[in-house]
């Protein structure tokens, strides 16, 4: 161990008891810090170059360390024959160990300790489009937060017995009364895995429906060791989403951070334990890209963009950054890819970190990489955390509440939840609030998403955007009020109520609305022997509809429809007319005994 100066143990030492006696020293009578953001930088913001550090060995990414050792990443410019480039690496004593060959980027092993110098050897060639180190990312350190913010109990719906403070912060419960979310919408949380067994999140796991079933053998797709999807995915048993660490169909967290940001998307709510997650509904594909100690490469952070994207993940969530600022140019093209297939891209804008500690108005990736919705942080009382230096910039989108954030949490020291500080919780309820919106109106594009989230943030700090802020504070309520709702009901072609008897039980056919709350629609019938009841329930949202036989004048078949419509002020798709059909019979099913009664007397 190295010596330490006395004078070093005991700042130490200090640093570390104030820390632990913060909670103790605070309380709900603690005044909130000022609202108003601190004056802007005087100069441009002061970036961390990569300074040559590499990570070797298998300790993981909790150092200072900024790219991994004997890997570089490498694209060779479009139309490059196969053996040019087989020349060149075996020129460089470079070897393959990754392609992702939609995007023409290649892993490559080279010998340790001359990275930087074959970077810059292949970027001099007129083959290279880029070459750059295989960049490490981090997750931010856990800061708790004083009991001042606090969980308060609730008594009013949903049932779960603790309530965060920051979804009435965002106007959730409004939200909610359109829709509570569909499970049609896929969150990615690409991080550090997904707890899959959490009673907050077990039934909320994104399930592959290639890997599901048996097979042509009569074997379990999920157990097969066959990649069962479609024309193949090149992902074995990726039942619930993909480990990158340890290359299995597995994702299961084993630090905290992906459980937590899950929770605080989309926890399961309304199940009379623990909390709320934004979206009630939304599906959550668990993508593991960081090991036990929160760290990971841009390789295996690539590889779980584009994993998210092909298998249909509507909002990919990254709350992680690299440990430099050094621009990854691997990972704006695999944004792009993912970008271009429809999905939102949403990230933190960055927080502090204690072993590589990084300006607050420093770029930090890929919160700052294009077509990346950038989210800052925001106190309760909407002010800037400035006690907590997270990240503002000129890349900042939007706000959310990132102060005393509560989520599930699996470390034993936080069990069952936790309040937290950082732009990763304040990330995660900005992917909630995109797959409320996708929700409403399944058809809209990412662009529009952004644009809906951002127009309807209630404005803070400097009027319009600015770089504590961006546009504003998320407001989810009316975000989703300001959605055209697409209406969508099953079935939408026919309603066979089939044969029914004169006399027999009623038949029952359920009309559900998949994506929206019962207050958004209405069904109606033109014939009065049609009986329909309902809408009820959140999302997804139902009404049954039987028959009225008093209505009913003949034997015979009858034909009618039912006209369910938007009941929202902006609507698209409505209404929509679905035929409903059916037999009415006479039935002798209840006098067949007496036919067959024994009449002889003894």
């Amino acid at each position: 161990m190295k010596n330490i100066p006395m004078t070093r143990r005991i700042l130490t030492l200090l640093l570390t008891a104030l820390f632990l006696l913060l909670p103790c020293l605070s309380s709900a009578e603690d005044p909130m810090p000022p609202t108003t953001a601190p004056a802007p930088p005087s100069s441009p913001p002061t970036l961390q170059p990569c300074s040559g550090q590499a990570l070797g060995g298998k300790e993981g990414g909790r150092g200072a360390v900024e790219f991994k050792a004997g890997e570089i990443i490498v694209k060779f410019k479009e139309g490059i024959p196969k053996a040019s480039v087989q020349s060149l690496l075996l020129a460089e004593k470079a070897e393959i160990l990754n392609e992702m060959g939609q995007l023409g980027i290649m892993l490559l092993s080279v010998p340790e300790g001359r990275e930087l110098e074959k970077i810059e050897k292949l970027k001099r060639n007129p083959l290279v489009e880029y070459a750059e180190p295989n960049y490490v990312v981090q997750i931010a350190d856990p800061i708790a937060i004083e009991p001042g913010y606090s969980l308060r109990a609730l008594d009013v719906i949903p049932d779960d017995p603790y309530f965060p403070w920051n979804l009435s912060k965002i106007g959730a419960p409004a939200a909610w009364d359109i829709t509570t979310g569909s499970e049609k919408v896929v969150i990615a949380v690409i991080g550090t895995g997904v707890d899959l067994e959490h009673p907050e999140l077990k039934d909320k796991i994104w399930t592959n429906p290639g890997e599901t079933g048996t097979d042509m053998n009569g074997n379990d797709k999920a157990t097969n060791g066959i990649d069962d999807d479609r024309n193949g995915n090149g992902f074995v048993d990726d039942v619930h989403g993909w480990d990158f660490v340890n290359w299995h169909g597995e994702p299961q967290d084993d630090l905290w951070h992906g459980t937590y940001v899950a929770s605080v998307a989309a926890a399961e709510t309304n199940n009379a334990i623990l909390i709320a997650g934004v979206s009630w509904g939304a599906e959550i594909m668990p993508v593991k890209v960081l090991d036990q100690y929160g760290g990971g490469s841009i390789a295996d952070i690539n590889g779980g963009i584009i994993y998210a994207a092909d298998n249909g993940a509507k909002i990919i969530n990254l709350s992680f950054s690299l440990t430099c600022s050094n621009y990854p140019h691997s990972t704006q093209n695999v944004v792009n890819y993912a970008y271009s297939k429809g999905a939102l891209i949403v990230a933190g804008s960055g927080d502090p970190r204690v072993n590589n500690p990084v300006p607050p108005d420093a770029y930090q990736y890929p919160a700052a990489l294009e077509h990346v919705v950038s989210v800052a942080a925001t106190g309760r009382q909407d002010e800037y955390p400035r006690n907590y230096s997270t990240t503002y910039n000129d890349k900042v989108d939007v706000a959310a509440p990132g102060v005393g954030i509560w989520g599930v949490c699996i470390l034993p020291s936080c069990k069952p939840a936790a309040p937290l500080v950082g732009t990763y919780a304040a990330a995660a309820q900005v992917s909630g609030l995109a797959a409320l919106l996708w929700s409403v109106n399944p058809h809209l594009t990412n662009v529009q998403v952004t644009g809906i989230i951002t127009s309807t943030a209630v404005d803070l700090g400097d009027p319009g955007w600015d770089e504590y802020f961006g546009w504003g504070r998320i407001d989810a309520a009316a975000a989703v009020m300001t959605t055209t709702h697409y209406l969508e009901v099953e079935p939408a072609n026919v309603v066979d109520l089939g044969r029914v008897c004169d006399h027999g039980v009623l038949p029952l056919r359920t009309i559900t609305n998949p994506n929206t709350n019962c207050a958004t629609w209405s069904a109606t019938a033109i014939d009065d022997w049609l009986s329909i009841s309902g809408p009820e329930g959140y999302t997804p949202s139902s009404a049954m509809v039987s028959i009225d036989k008093d209505n009913l004048p003949n034997y015979g078949p009858y034909i009618t429809t039912i006209t369910v419509i938007s009941t929202m002020t902006n609507y698209e798709h409505s209404p929509l007319i679905i035929p409903v059909t059916a037999v009415y019979t006479q039935c002798w099913t209840s006098y067949l005994p007496l036919l067959f009664k024994n009449y002889s007397s003894d």
